[in-house]
């Protein structure tokens, strides 16, 4: 549901970014942007492209794939249709694309998904300690052995809790 959500928000703020620049129509991307004087033929070789990609999106969509496997195909197919894009345009294209259209940085993004990643396992760690810590609290024990299991339990938690910090943190402060 939080990704379901995170992608809406990111879709629209980049139809509203758009929608923003009288001489981009968000149907047509980038091929039909006057800003950046498209020749006849990198509009029809980015064209051709585009079909391409979305066929191979598609395909990864309908694929029998996990979400996550999907997504990251994806992904590595977003970068490739990026790079290619470039190679179609000259180099002063290429700069009035990446600071008109790339204001957000991918890498950003990417760190950013990563770390939610990061943020619902630890959520899910939360929960596990908490089911396993009731689960020990009703048991027939005695209250010692109930105690000494509880503080076991606690300083795994810790340690696993602390791990994913770290990762998370690492991956947030990472360079590229």
């Amino acid at each position: 549901m939080r990704k379901a959500v995170l992608v809406f928000v990111a879709s629209a703020f980049v139809s509203f970014t758009y929608a923003q620049d009288a001489n981009f129509d968000v149907y047509k991307r980038i091929e039909s942007d006057k800003v950046l004087n498209l020749s006849a033929d990198q509009i029809a070789k980015i064209k051709k492209l585009n079909r391409e990609v979305g066929a191979k999106f598609r395909a990864i969509g309908k694929s029998n794939l996990p979400g996550y496997e999907k997504g990251q195909r994806k992904r590595a197919l977003a970068i490739e249709h990026k790079a290619a894009i470039r190679k179609i345009l000259m180099e002063n294209q290429v700069k009035t694309w990446e600071s008109h259209y790339e204001s957000i940085d991918y890498n950003d993004g990417m760190k950013k998904a990563i770390s939610d990643r990061y943020d619902n396992r630890l959520e899910q760690l939360e929960k596990k300690f908490e089911r396993e810590k009731e689960a020990i609290e009703d048991s027939d024990s005695p209250k010692d052995v109930k105690k000494e299991k509880i503080k076991v339990l606690k300083n795994r938690y810790k340690a696993e809790k602390e791990r994913l910090k770290q990762k998370r943190n690492a991956a947030k402060h990472s360079k590229g």
